[in-house]
């Protein structure tokens, strides 16, 4: 494929994801209310050709860059930001897998990858974020077969519609490595306990799972190396992560905001005789959060750009800046949105309420803004 087909599919994509964004949104609004995965707004997706758009080439997929992924998911985050945030997890494993020598022998056929789901489990109900450090207490035991894992594994995010999984565990020894295992959702030993209640986010099915003697071939083993170390693998991923997190809690905000200024444009109270969109403290709230949404995507830009051309230094930096401002600061934008909208803003039929609950969820995401907070305290401090 030349880079004008690559542009092409690209754009042909983001055309038909568009089209059908309207409906999206709607049925996002009943997945909300219900907390039931939004399977036909994911394979009106895959049809679309969202979900191969991050494939390698020679996989069919437009192989695309951050800044082509951001621009989707921002655009989908609008109208559904739990298929957004599906697709983040997504785009940033098929990035990472991308970076390896060599693709991995599970994903090398065509059928393996086409409209498929993957995401990558981390997390223990344990251990927490991986991100914290410390070994996972997801065991790989070497058998005559390969491996065999057990465990338990928190926020897996789409499980219900996942092909496959990208499972971190610790090999079983004196000495552990840790190690990553493909494997395919329907595989014996895998189940899922429905663990998932939020406040936000409530159709992603970010369930629990428990893997029990899960047989896993040799040649699905991805990545292995000493605990302990500085790892390599998984620093791809988590740049797409917060480059694509940043993308969705913008367009969150963006919604809530779109929202709010419809309300007020179209409420005139009869004390007032003039729509409350003419009151200047109306226009101050919707200023700041109008140049807090060009500063994200100034950020988000340069980031891009700065994972393109692999500037370490700006990535390294870029990367607390969205996450502290974009991602951790999209629920303070849309709290005072709600100040402004008052009642109307707190209706379960409106945008504003569900955007409010989706925006909290995003100061869950690793890093934590604590553990960002004290890394550059240390470095200012030297200590």
């Amino acid at each position: 494929m030349t880079a004008q087909d690559i542009d092409q599919q690209i754009t042909c994509v983001q055309k038909k994801v568009s089209e059908i964004l309207p409906e999206v949104k709607i049925r996002a609004r009943e997945a909300d209310r219900t907390a039931v995965f939004p399977f036909e707004t994911m394979q009106a997706l895959a049809q679309a050709g969202a979900l191969d758009l991050v494939l390698p080439r020679s996989q069919g997929g437009a192989e695309c860059d951050l800044a082509s992924a951001q621009a989707l998911i921002g655009t989908i985050a609008q109208a559904d930001p739990v298929a957004a945030l599906v697709l983040v997890n997504h785009y940033m494993v098929h990035a990472e897998l991308r970076s390896l020598p060599s693709y991995p022998v599970p994903l090398q056929d065509r059928e393996a990858t086409a409209g498929k789901l993957i995401n990558a489990l981390l997390a223990e109900p344990d251990q927490g974020s991986a991100s914290r450090g410390g070994l996972p207490g997801t065991v790989a035991q070497k058998t005559d077969q390969g491996w065999s894992l057990t465990g338990r594994k928190a926020y897996a995010t789409g499980i219900l519609a996942l092909s496959w999984l990208l499972v971190r565990a610790r090999t079983d020894g004196p000495e552990p490595e840790i190690a990553f295992f493909l494997i395919p959702r329907e595989a014996s030993g895998i189940a899922v306990l429905s663990t998932w209640d939020h406040v936000g986010m409530r159709a992603s099915a970010s369930q629990e799972i428990v893997l029990t003697d899960v047989a896993v071939p040799n040649d699905h083993l991805v990545f292995k190396e000493k605990a302990g170390q500085a790892s390599n693998f998984g620093k791809v991923l988590g740049m797409w992560n917060q480059g694509l997190l940043g993308a969705l809690y913008d367009g969150v905000v963006r919604t809530a905001v779109g929202w709010t200024e419809n309300f007020l444009k179209e409420r005139k109270p009869s004390n007032l005789g003039a729509a409350l969109a003419t009151l200047p403290a109306m226009q101050d709230v919707i200023g700041g959060i109008r140049i807090a949404l060009d500063l994200n995507q100034t950020l988000l830009r340069s980031f891009a750009e700065a994972v393109a051309l692999r500037d370490k230094e700006r990535i390294q930096k870029e990367a607390v800046l969205i996450k502290v401002q974009t991602v951790d600061g999209a629920a303070g934008l849309t709290q005072s949105l709600l100040a402004i909208a008052g009642n109307a803003g707190l209706s379960a039929r409106n945008d504003l309420e569900r955007c409010h609950r989706d925006a909290l969820c995003g100061r869950i995401h690793a890093p934590h803004a604590e553990l960002l907070r004290n890394k550059a305290g240390r470095q200012a401090l030297g200590v």
